[in-house]
């Protein structure tokens, strides 16, 4: 028995094992670093795809809200400026002049993302290439993030440990995608951060030297303080502190030290943060604990919140939770995390308390979304090394061969077992070369750029093509910050406020089979800011309807931008256009889905395993299409109306220049403003004037005055 916790309590492996752990984690950061780098140099010869003018794309929608922070920085523009363009009219001056609202205060330097601020600061050493300097900063950061989380488990006591396990989750699929090439976000070191506070909080409580204690306390307040200064999320400090106050309990820190080191690390974090860290901690437990919008809702009617559409935040069973976070095939390793992590918090009692924080958020992961999951996978991957070396080093001891010292076979038993695991961890995850060569490698996970180029360049062409400044362009949400960054053009909702009322009208916009209701509600839009739209909503929805249809045009140009990716997003613009505000509930939530067919003859078509009679309508399995239409280049040349045989499915067929394709979509969802506007070139009407076709990627509308 005194063998058994030996092997899972103690690591001792002298200076040669402090030697080798310290090569060990400097191979792991490097392996870390180039698997970003290895897709980076992807990116590079594929630049028709992934860069636009020169600079590389983003993989991530949200990444353009840094950006262009970093160029209000850059040019000098002040951030209220760059807001007023994200939420039209909420921000805007004009609007808020007019309507007497009290003047928007100015955000000062540290409530401005240090992300934004270090993008702008290296883009000097790239010509001022703001993009191509986002980029080619995730593979330092990957470094970074390794190397914390690394730190953290040598000053723990399991350095061998550590290594597998900065590998490890810096490898996992969920981290890997979320700081891949292109994912320009504060994902790239919040890890890092996090590990590297929890690092120094047990540094300083374990230190037996009072000026040591306070050192690495205060440093650890200021590492904090970029932290926070870093994701603009001050919540954190509330668990740091009780990790603080627990740790000082079981180590029975005096009185004194402990209210010294509770006020110097909360000195060092910033006293604005601190004070904000309580309306941060509120405003968490609202929005993802509690599911609550962040705006006031009404009594009467019940917007839909987007919260639910975002899978980051499904609940997933068991196994699915860890082929997500993990990787698919590597499940195991999460199942003998937990296991491996249960025996590390009952053997190592007192040292476990530090990851307090780091098991609320596995167990928020588990239980609420595996957007908390970040935090947590290093733990699964510390319980799994930690279980394994463990038991190598009881069979070691077991086998206790007298040729070799106790403590040098111990020191080769965990040395070969983390070389080992390490193999495991790179020929298991998305970053292994699928084309078997180590310097010229190209990883199995190369994300694509979330707009195309196509799509930029439709983005870029408004800042020339004779469109006002002062232009509002209504769009999905998705498109918001990317818009904003390449075109300067107002929007009325992206990535930072997709929750509001404003999305379910522009869904509601979209999805309308009455291109008027589409109209007036795309003008009550632009016209409304939330206050309004929330004292309208308290009425009655008679009432609230003749609010949106007696919208008038505002003196601004208004343009309605409509692309193809809306068909992969119109699942989610249904569940939200279609949402039944009155009882509250989701109804006709419905996708576009794409199907192979294949001329039988003039009046037959097959598709799949089923026949399809052009003339009547009728499908060999049975089904009944409500309506075909059959669109070229974007503009209806055929319509087939069998309504009167009430059939539950509509279908297009959309040919661009020789090529056919075919969509089979509800019967409301051919009929919605979104189709005939896009599809099938309705506009020749009051309400709408196209004025840039890029189809059949996109399309732009004027909204007519």
């Amino acid at each position: 028995m005194v063998k058994f916790l030996e092997s899972f309590q103690k690591r001792d492996f002298g200076l040669l094992g402090l030697i080798t752990i310290v090569v060990l984690t400097l191979i792991v950061s490097f392996l870390a670093f180039k698997s970003r780098d290895d897709q980076w140099n992807v990116w590079s010869q594929n630049k028709e795809i992934a860069f636009f003018n020169g600079s590389p794309l983003l993989s991530t929608a949200d990444g353009p809200y840094f950006l262009d922070l970093s160029k209000s920085v850059k040019v000098g523009m002040s951030i209220s400026s760059y807001n007023e363009r994200r939420f039209f009219p909420e921000y805007d001056k004009e609007f808020r002049d007019k309507n007497n609202k009290t003047e928007l205060s100015k955000p000062s330097f540290i409530e401005i993302s240090l992300l934004s601020i270090s993008i702008n600061f290296f883009s000097k050493l790239f010509n001022g290439d703001l993009l191509k300097t986002a980029n080619l900063i995730i593979p330092y950061t990957a470094f970074l993030t390794v190397l914390s989380i690394t730190l953290f488990f040598i000053v723990l006591g399991f350095g061998f440990e550590g290594t597998i396990t900065g590998l490890g989750a810096s490898l996992s699929q969920s981290i890997f995608v979320r700081t891949s090439v292109g994912r320009v976000d504060t994902d790239l070191l919040n890890i890092g951060f996090f590990y590297s506070i929890l690092t120094l909080i047990f540094l300083s409580i374990r230190s037996n030297d009072l000026k040591l204690k306070i050192f690495f306390i205060s440093l650890c307040g200021l590492i904090n303080f970029l932290f926070t200064w870093w994701y603009q999320h001050p919540g954190f400090i509330f668990p740091f502190v009780l990790t603080i106050i627990l740790l000082q309990f079981l180590y029975k820190t005096s009185f004194k030290i402990s209210i010294s080191q509770i006020v110097l690390f909360l000195i060092f974090s910033g006293p604005s943060y601190v004070m904000r860290s309580a309306h941060s901690i509120s405003s968490f437990i609202g929005e993802f604990l509690l599911f609550s919008p962040p705006e006031t809702s009404t009594k009467v009617l019940k917007f839909p919140d987007t919260f639910q559409t975002i899978t980051e935040l499904q609940k997933l069973d068991f196994f699915e939770y860890f082929r997500i976070v993990i990787g698919e095939g590597s499940e195991w390793v999460g199942i003998l995390g937990i296991l491996g992590l249960i025996f590390f918090l009952f053997l190592n009692s007192k040292k476990s308390v530090v990851l307090f924080s780091a098991i609320i958020f596995l167990l928020m992961s588990v239980f609420i979304g595996k957007r908390f999951a970040i935090y947590a996978i290093p733990l699964y991957w510390f319980g799994f090394s930690y279980l394994f070396i463990s038991i190598m080093l009881f069979l070691s001891k077991l086998i206790n061969l007298k040729r070799l010292n106790s403590n040098v076979f111990r020191f080769l038993i965990s040395t070969s077992t983390t070389i080992f695991l390490i193999i495991i961890c790179v020929t298991n995850s998305l970053s292994m070369c699928e084309n078997n060569l180590f310097f010229n490698c190209k990883p199995k996970y190369i994300p694509k750029p979330s707009f195309s180029s196509e799509i930029t360049t439709a983005f870029d062409s408004l800042k020339s093509n004779n469109f006002d400044r002062r232009s509002v362009i209504v769009t999905w949400w998705d498109y918001g910050y990317w818009l904003n960054f390449f075109s300067g053009l107002s929007t009325v909702h992206d990535g930072g406020s997709q929750r509001s009322p404003k999305t379910y009208l522009v869904a509601n916009s979209l999805t309308s089979a009455s291109i008027e209701k589409s109209y007036n509600t795309i003008n009550y839009i632009v016209s409304s800011d939330l206050e309004t739209v929330y004292r309208d909503s308290k009425h009655d929805y008679e009432i609230f309807l003749k609010k949106i249809s007696d919208s008038q045009p505002i003196n601004r140009p208004v343009y309605l931008f409509l692309s193809r990716d809306m068909i992969r997003w119109w699942s989610t613009i249904t569940y939200l256009g279609n949402w039944d505000i009155i009882k509250g509930n989701e109804q006709n939530k419905t996708i576009f889905e794409r199907i192979d067919c294949k001329p039988k003859s003039q009046i037959e078509m097959q598709c799949g395993n089923s026949t399809l009679n052009v003339n009547t309508g009728s499908i060999s399995n049975g089904n009944q299409l409500d309506k075909l239409v059959i669109t070229q280049n974007g503009e209806l040349i055929r319509d087939f109306d069998y309504r009167n045989k009430k059939g539950e499915v509509s279908m297009i067929i959309e040919i661009i220049d020789n090529k056919r394709f075919f969509y089979v979509v509800h019967p409301k969802t051919l009929e919605s403003t979104f189709t005939k506007l896009y599809f099938q070139g309705l506009n020749d009407n009051k309400f709408f004037k196209l004025v840039q076709d890029g189809y059949p990627l996109y399309r732009i509308f004027e909204i007519k005055k």
